[in-house]
């Protein structure tokens, strides 16, 4: 491959992949929470094939850009192309002319904005009525884009094909939870504006469409029973609760108790009591012992007493995308 060729590769591919990066903004902050209290179709997948599937179509959609970037737009494989008529010179300039390149070109960046565009209007504004017309653009932007790319190269627009078999189930499953979620919604299902406390001190409201309290931060790891957040704490202090297997090493984690200023009281660890090495959630308990600060004076006041108790994701490798903990909000005596 030509030194040239290897950087339009390149520039292609992340060029494709950056769609689903900005994409990815909308998506993130909403498929936690939003999206996971909607009713969906039998046939919606797990989450994470979506992020998995989408990584792939950005690659086969980079490729083929270089393909036809490669053959420098021009017209290999004829196809539709009839006499001139009057009336439509422009037309014919964009088809096979002087604009055909610019044509070309054009209909890829639509097609790309609209793909972007739809992450915005499902997740978002969260408006899945408006998302779905916006996928039928993308859809019929994506046909027009095979078409051109097919007359340029047939292999760029064969890589296409998956892209717009993904587009067309992902209609399905939109269509499908705008309707179901849409009959939810005229059904007059309010819920009650209460709380609950999270582990960390904050709350989670209820979510609908059957008014479940929303999942706290970290809850899907960790769960802590006691101590609760804020709560008054004192030598001995027990600590139970239950996360992942994936939280333990060895059947243990680091259990930190800092003060105000972040200075460690006490350190220990946290002990599982039973089998850690499961994806399941595992019991635990610690039992922490340490002097409480001495408050004089002008200290003894509502925030000199707080602290923290850090339960820490053990790491054995050290490497810090591995790192993890939760922290609770707490007060000594």
């Amino acid at each position: 491959m030509k030194l040239n060729n290897f950087f339009k590769l390149a520039i292609a591919i992340i060029i494709s992949e950056l769609a689903g990066i900005i994409g990815s903004v909308f998506t993130a902050s909403a498929i936690t929470d939003w999206y996971a209290g909607l009713e969906k179709p039998a046939l919606n997948p797990p989450s994470w094939v979506f992020g998995f599937v989408w990584t792939i179509l950005y690659f086969l959609i980079g490729i083929s850009l270089f393909l036809v970037w490669k053959n420098n737009w021009e017209i290999r494989n004829p196809i539709l192309e009839s006499r001139r008529k009057a009336w439509n010179v422009f037309s014919e300039r964009l088809w096979m002319g002087d604009l055909q390149k610019v044509n070309v070109i054009a209909i890829f960046a639509v097609q790309y904005i609209l793909n972007i565009a739809w992450s915005y209007l499902f997740f978002g504004l969260r408006l899945s009525g408006l998302a779905f017309f916006g996928l039928l653009a993308l859809w019929l932007a994506i046909i027009w884009t095979i078409a051109n790319f097919y007359r340029i190269s047939k292999t760029a627009a064969y890589l296409l094909l998956p892209y717009i078999l993904w587009v067309s189930f992902a209609g399905y499953l939109n269509y499908s939870i705008w309707q179901l979620n849409l009959s939810v919604n005229l059904g007059k299902v309010v819920c009650i504006q209460d709380a609950k406390l999270c582990s960390d001190g904050s709350y989670a409201g209820r979510v609908g469409p059957n008014c479940e309290f929303a999942m706290c931060p970290k809850e899907n790891l960790i769960r802590v029973f006691s101590p609760r957040p804020n709560e008054e704490i004192s030598s001995p202090l027990l600590i139970t609760g239950e996360a992942r297997g994936n939280w333990f090493f060895e059947a243990s984690f680091p259990v930190v108790l800092v003060d105000w200023d972040g200075r460690i009281i006490a350190q220990y660890y946290a002990q599982a009591k039973g089998e850690w090495m499961t994806a399941d959630f595992v019991s635990f308990e610690s039992v922490l012992e340490f002097e409480s600060p001495v408050f004089l004076g002008a200290d003894i006041n509502h925030f000199s007493r707080r602290g923290a108790l850090i339960l820490q994701k053990d790491n054995p490798s050290g490497l810090p995308e591995h790192d993890d903990a939760l922290e609770i909000p707490i007060s000594f005596k």
